[in-house]
């Protein structure tokens, strides 16, 4: 299921931002983008997610800056220069002028483009700073998230509640057909069969009859098949009410329930059940779809 959300926390002046994104996905696949001051702390942000999403492919972004800057960058620090290292430089500049009868002065603009001589230098705070506004920030954006989760997954439920219904109630029309449709089949084969014996001018026992008819009532009855249709549907309007997680019971079901509705469709040469069936095919079709989007 698809979903976004979004935290912020401020402390000792800084301002630090997630952002969670979901995506549908079979497995929970994550990825993680933090500022260099929080790296050492992603386990902690991942493990966060993982204890309460447990399907989909999430990232999370954060970013934090000082508060009141709305620039998003990291906290400037402090630019600090390497005494060391710029008394080395001149130190070795003049003796290389020197030796090499080099002419001019060295001045600042020379010393500006030389490497690590200038660096900024962050505020050191303890360990226990970072990681406590890391795990909160993380947190509110995964409660967000998981707050737009909840609110599809309700819309989502209301829609696939509603397909179910649809099919338990062209099951109970096949279901009331079948009986009728067995019966005129009864009819139609005696007729047919004694106008073929009167035509022969043969007889059959009606045992023989009666147990052809038996053997073809069994092969057209599908009322078994209506009554586990309809069974599977309450147990997937159970699950999808009931369990937190029911992705894969609702596959497992829908599976099922596309089998049922084959084996009545392959015992059917009846106008009015092919169409219900025809419709019911339809509508798990929907709701195999649907289902895909949740966990």
């Amino acid at each position: 299921m698809t979903g976004y959300g979004r935290g912020e926390v401020v402390a000792d002046g800084l301002r630090l931002a997630a952002e969670v994104r979901s995506v549908n996905h079979r497995f929970c696949e994550l990825s993680a983008r933090l500022p260099r001051a929080f790296s050492a702390y992603e386990a902690d942000a991942r493990k966060i997610m993982q204890d309460r999403l447990t399907r989909g492919k999430i990232s999370l972004i954060v970013t934090w800056g000082s508060d009141g800057d709305e620039s998003g960058g990291e906290p400037a620090g402090t630019l600090t220069v390497d005494d060391r290292a710029a008394d080395r430089y001149m130190e070795l500049l003049r003796t290389l002028q020197k030796r090499l009868a080099l002419p001019g002065e060295v001045d600042v603009k020379t010393f500006a483009t030389l490497p690590n001589l200038f660096s900024w230098r962050e505020e050191e705070r303890p360990s226990e700073f970072y990681l406590s506004l890391l795990r909160d920030v993380v947190a509110k954006a995964v409660d967000e998230l998981i707050r737009m989760k909840e609110d599809e997954g309700a819309a989502l439920e209301r829609d696939l509640a509603a397909r179910v219904e649809l099919v338990r109630t062209r099951t109970a029309r096949v279901r009331d057909r079948a009986p009728l449709r067995v019966r005129e089949t009864h009819e139609k084969m005696k007729e047919r069969v004694k106008a073929l014996l009167d035509e022969a001018d043969a007889s059959l026992p009606e045992e023989r009859m009666l147990q052809e008819i038996a053997l073809l009532s069994d092969r057209l009855d599908c009322t078994e098949e209506c009554v586990r249709l309809e069974a599977h549907c309450a147990h997937f309007l159970k699950y999808v009410s009931e369990e937190a997680t029911p992705g894969r019971k609702l596959n497992f079901l829908l599976q099922e329930m596309n089998r049922e509705i084959n084996t009545i469709g392959s015992k059917s040469n009846d106008v009015t059940i092919v169409e219900q069936v025809v419709e019911v095919k339809e509508e798990l079709e929907r709701i195999r779809e649907q289902v895909q989007n949740i966990e």
